[in-house]
């Protein structure tokens, strides 16, 4: 029996403590915890550059919650009264509490129902990260949870994570959210009874709503909370009694609890979208934007709305910059972010064709390519064989504007200028150019697709890329990406023009009288002070835009319908520029902005207003220019020769002149080595002598057929045989007659402009101009 029992009782102790293992084994397993999952993960909150709310994101569970700055120390009266009020031992228990565990089951007992659950705030925040429904079992797994976590943290990490999940009402969730929420401030700028009142809530966030019907029992726990403060030392005597009669002033109205900021929603959706890290991780997200300057900004445009909307233009969207730091400093991408007219839609992300505003580019790279800003440029008419067809540009103003220096083409956004330009120098380099500014969205569609329209609009950019490239001219030539958040590092950037080009087109941009000529009655083009600006329309008036710069800022504005629709002919002049001008007056308030400053290699030199050459004695008009140090004029005027009133063109100009004598607008305007009696230079002799009937060979780029290019396919009407063709030559030297020849006959010989109207009948036609010597160009062109 004996032996019997002894083997019992062993069995029963092998029982027990195998029970006792597997029930330890069992809570060791049900305590378990991530510690990354103490610390909770907010929704992302963007703030201005300053630190002021635009707005907090939700966290997975949809709560707003914001964490307390962890470069900071926590906040001492906040960190104070949730110890008083949760746990005034926290700072020497292991995590549990055992004189509050007795001390609550003895008031449980008394009382005949659970009252006090003698929670300490490491059990507290062992529940908030493992919820569940209330049972004494889970009070076991939360203890046992609790020594885990006094473990692996230290009590000020315990806290700091503590009062970040402390429920604070009002679906907030920390205590840096509640101090937002109730008191438009941040918990370290907390009063003693304001954090109190937080400290209070959470015993029953619900119930105890600041806003709710129970205030005055939140004011009574709050009072309480004071008063244990001040029993622990927290306070002193005088300073609870004074924070207990203080009154507690809450942030919303009336009964409903506060909206936290929702500033700048298109800026803050951008930021969001470009780094989606932040939703991710919750971080704190400051960001380059001013909030009082972006509230300016978005005020202003919606100021326009109005004048906009009668001319058959919904939207607009704006941008500013601060050019030495590349910081966005506002953002406005629609008049108002709403479902009126799209009014959710970023104006300032989308890609529109931004019309003339890339010239700028152009010209900066044909300066570092040996032009000058006084160089003479054609503004004639001319057709352009392209991939995609026949390209026919014309100026905005639909006028030919002929012989016309660097300077003013540019300032007058001249089209034909700016197109011949580019003939000249090569939309592939162009490309690159754009390429380098971050200007070409689509590097599928190459430089010979776009062809010579990339001067004109074509690449489809956004206002926030077109204000980054803008920038660079501000920034010496230089280029880097703009920069949304502080945090970003700040690039030196990349040369893209040289600091000479980009002085001299600032320069020009800046200057009013180079605009005048389309621009001079415009008010918005014309600022009180150095303003460079550059406007730009694209077909059909669809997008309207406008951007100025100085050393300081890049202000661009776009003006359009975000359906595409065309606008009442609107320019970038008459709609967006008179909002960049606004802009302006807001920055520029305090007073005028710098000039820019010329660099060294800028060298100043007179030269003939005409020509841009080295005035002669017969040079009436001159001008100082600017110019890339070595490339300064040689040259004397070849226009004007001394006693003589004419301005001698080139023959080149010779169809320009020509259109401009017969409606009697030829002023002192004359063509070199030919009679200054236009009605005599541009007689038509019959036969060119030289010529006979013989054939045209030995051809070169002299003499060039612009009108009609080769391969052209000209349509029939029905019962005609013939159609009309008014052949145009171009001359490079003054000749006296260009001799035309159709499929190898003489047909007739002509002096300046050299046109021929001409019957082309059905077939393959070979047309060749000639002049003196054989020089020529041929074409082939169909008729059927």
């Amino acid at each position: 029996m004996r032996r019997r029992g002894l083997r019992l009782a062993v069995w029963g102790a092998a029982a027990i403590v195998l029970a006792l293992a597997g029930l330890a084994w069992h809570f060791e397993a049900a305590s378990r915890l991530d510690p990354e999952a103490l610390d909770p993960r907010p929704g992302p909150l963007v703030l201005d550059r300053s630190g002021r709310m635009l707005r907090l994101g939700p966290d997975a569970a949809g709560r707003k919650l914001i964490k307390l700055p962890a470069d900071q120390d926590l906040p001492r009266l906040v960190a104070a009264a949730f110890v008083a009020a949760e746990d005034q031992r926290f700072r020497r228990h292991p995590g549990i509490d055992l004189l509050a565990i007795v001390r609550a089951a003895a008031t449980n007992l008394s009382r005949g129902r659970i009252v006090s659950g003698a929670s300490t705030i490491t059990q507290q925040l062992a529940r908030l990260t493992y919820p569940g429904p209330r049972s004494y079992y889970r009070k076991l797994v939360e203890m046992c949870r609790s020594l885990r976590i006094e473990l692996l943290l230290s009590k000020d990490e315990i806290l700091r994570r503590y009062l970040d999940r402390a429920p604070v009402g009002n679906n907030l969730m920390g205590v840096e959210a509640g101090a937002y929420a109730y008191f438009g401030k941040p918990a370290a700028q907390l009063t003693a009874g304001q954090a109190a009142l937080l400290a209070a809530l959470v015993k029953a966030p619900g119930t105890l709503n600041p806003y709710g019907p129970h205030r005055d029992r939140l004011l009574a726990r709050q009072r309480w909370v004071l008063q244990r403060m001040a029993d622990l030392g927290y306070l002193s005597l005088h300073e609870c009694q004074a924070q207990q009669q203080d009154a507690v002033r809450l942030a919303g109205t009336g009964r409903r609890p506060p909206w936290f900021p929702f500033e700048a929603p298109h800026w803050v959706n951008l930021v969001l979208a470009r780094d989606n890290s932040v939703k991710a991780t919750g971080q704190w997200f400051r960001t380059t934007l001013d909030l009082p300057l972006q509230r300016r900004a978005q005020a202003i445009v919606l100021s326009h709305r109005a004048e906009l909307l009668k001319a058959g233009a919904s939207q607009a969207a704006a941008v500013i910059v601060a050019n030495r730091s590349r910081e966005v400093l506002a953002l406005a991408g629609s008049c108002a972010y709403g479902p009126r007219d799209q009014g959710f839609n970023n104006g300032a992300a989308a890609w529109r064709s931004p019309g003339s505003t890339l010239k700028p580019f152009l010209y900066a790279q044909a300066l570092d390519q040996g032009f000058t800003s006084a160089s003479v440029l054609e503004d004639v008419e001319r057709r352009y064989r392209t991939p995609r067809g026949e390209f026919i540009p014309a100026n905005f103003d639909r006028v030919t504007h002929g012989p016309v220096a660097f300077r003013e083409a540019l300032a007058n956004s001249l089209n034909l200028s700016s197109v011949h330009l580019l003939n000249l120098m090569g939309p592939e380099a162009y490309y690159e150019t754009l390429a380098s500014l971050n200007l070409i969205n689509r590097p599928e569609v190459t430089p010979e697709q776009y062809g010579l329209g990339l001067v004109v609009g074509n690449p489809e950019v956004s206002l926030l890329q077109l204000a980054a490239a803008y920038a660079s001219l501000a920034n010496h030539g230089k280029f880097a990406p703009l920069r949304l958040t502080l945090d970003e590092p700040r690039e030196e950037g990349v040369p893209v023009f040289s600091p000479q080009a980009a002085f001299i087109i600032s320069d020009i941009l800046s200057d009013p009288l180079a605009r005048a000529r389309i621009f001079g009655a415009s008010t918005a083009m014309n600022p009180p002070y150095p303003l460079a600006i550059k406007t730009g329309t694209s077909s059909h008036y669809r997008d309207a835009w406008a951007v100025a710069y100085t050393p300081e800022y890049t202000l661009a504005v776009w003006v359009g319908n975000f359906d595409g629709r065309p606008t009442a002919k609107l320019s970038g002049a008459a709609a967006a520029a008179p909002i960049v001008a606004d802009l302006a007056a807001v920055l520029f308030a305090a007073g005028p902005p710098q000039p820019f400053s010329r660099p060294s290699g800028v060298t100043e030199a007179m030269v003939c207003a005409f020509s841009g050459l080295k005035p002669g004695p017969g040079c009436v008009h001159r001008r100082r220019e600017f110019f890339l140090a070595g490339t300064e004029p040689q040259t004397f005027c070849t226009y004007h020769h001394l006693a003589e009133p004419w301005h001698r063109m080139p023959a080149t100009f010779a169809g320009w002149l020509h259109q401009r004598f017969e409606k009697g607008g030829e002023g002192r305007f004359r063509l070199a080595e030919f009679d200054q009696n236009l009605a005599k230079a541009f007689g038509r002799p019959a036969a060119a002598p030289g010529f006979g009937t013989g054939r045209a060979d030995g051809l070169n780029s002299r003499i060039s057929i612009s009108y009609p290019l080769g391969g052209d396919r000209f349509l029939l009407t029905p019962p005609a045989e013939t159609i009309r063709v008014t052949l145009k030559a171009l001359c490079r030297d003054p000749v006296p007659t260009v001799t035309w020849f159709v499929d190898g006959r003489e047909v007739a010989a002509t002096g300046p402009p050299y046109e021929l109207p001409l019957d082309l009948t059905r077939g393959r036609h070979r047309l060749t101009a000639a002049g003196p010597g054989g020089q020529g160009d041929a074409v082939e062109v169909f008729v059927q």
